[in-house]
């Protein structure tokens, strides 16, 4: 709900072949949010000033409806996006810049708690879990730790910084492992959607194909209600279509998708030019709820990502289901 997500919106287009905009004008504008302050109240890069000057988003400065940990995080994604975009237009050196920048983050991530945590102008730490660090941390003290437990996952672009910030992949798969386990995961809001998907870049897709199948018929139904959250611009409603598919675009602003448990036995997209992409789940079933195997066009495929140029080139990708995980299926991804 932070940051200029147009960024990821103009990035993801172009990295996925959309072309026919004017790209120099709209690298421009990326460029104008990343380091001109908002004048728009508490929309966009609100704080920009002091992300780009000390690297983070100062709590004392921009508190509760400022959401200062959010912007940080979400900075640091857009600037994410702007890296790749720059990439795709060969600007190099704008890539490098940004790269650097995305990985601010890290500044709201706190080492005695293993969680974000607000930070003062000064570089001092708000007390662990303090309510005013956003308005989405004020309730229960589980409320509070649900915020502060959901933000933390807010890095979606550099999974494996996270995890050395966690002391290694085994200890982020541990934190997920909790996470899910206490139902603190917020399926209803933006920051943490990827979280469930974050699963196949740690070596454990088949914890991504679990808990998306659970987290599908636990919180959706065809009912008055039947939406968990706020459907800010049918993002609610499109993390069920994807995931029911068996897929997922977690990381907006790269041509990559993640794969997911399906829930229908056959889904076909028409992807323009004639072509249909088809997704076929064998044996499919509330208890088969595992990827034993999978075939692409009738080879064999063992990867839990997706690329967009072989989704859009259209073809047949086939799973086998099955009642227990497959644990060397889809492991290592190119």
């Amino acid at each position: 709900m932070m940051g200029t997500h147009s960024d990821a919106v103009i990035t993801d287009a172009y990295v996925k072949g959309i072309r026919g905009f004017d790209t120099d004008l709209a690298f421009e504008a990326m460029l104008k949010n990343a380091n001109e302050k908002g004048n728009h109240g508490f929309s966009g890069r609100v704080g920009i000033e002091h992300f780009n000057e000390i690297g983070y988003v100062p709590a004392d400065v921009f508190g509760f409806y400022g959401e200062p940990v959010a912007r940080t995080l979400e900075f640091s994604y857009d600037d994410y996006c702007i890296a790749q975009m720059a990439k795709a237009l060969g600007k190099d050196d704008y890539h490098d810049e940004f790269m650097q920048r995305s990985k601010r983050y890290i500044n709201v991530l706190d080492k005695e708690t293993c969680l974000v945590r607000g930070k003062k102008l000064n570089g001092e730490w708000l007390p662990p879990f303090d309510k005013s660090i956003s308005v989405w941390a004020q309730g229960t003290d589980h409320d509070t730790e649900v915020y502060y437990k959901n933000h933390t996952l807010l890095v979606p672009h550099d999974i494996p910084g996270l995890a050395n910030f966690m002391g290694g992949e085994e200890k982020l798969v541990n934190y997920l492992d909790d996470f899910f386990e206490k139902d603190m995961y917020y399926v209803g809001d933006e920051f943490s959607m990827h979280a469930p998907y974050m699963y196949n870049s740690l070596g454990t897709p088949w914890k991504t194909q679990k808990v998306v199948r659970d987290m599908l018929a636990k919180y959706f139904f065809n009912d008055v209600g039947g939406l968990p959250g706020n459907d800010d611009c049918g993002q609610v409603s499109s993390w069920y279509v994807f995931g029911a598919i068996g897929f997922y675009p977690a990381l907006p602003g790269t041509p990559t998708y993640q794969l997911c448990s399906p829930v229908f036995d056959k889904v076909s997209i028409n992807v323009g030019n004639g072509k249909v992409f088809t997704i076929i789940a064998n044996n499919n079933s509330k208890k088969n709820a595992y990827i034993q195997s999978a075939t692409f066009n009738g080879k064999t495929y063992n990867s839990s990502q997706l690329h967009h140029d072989d989704l859009i080139a259209g073809g047949k990708l086939v799973f086998e289901m099955g009642p227990k995980p497959n644990k060397s299926w889809g492991v290592k991804n190119n």
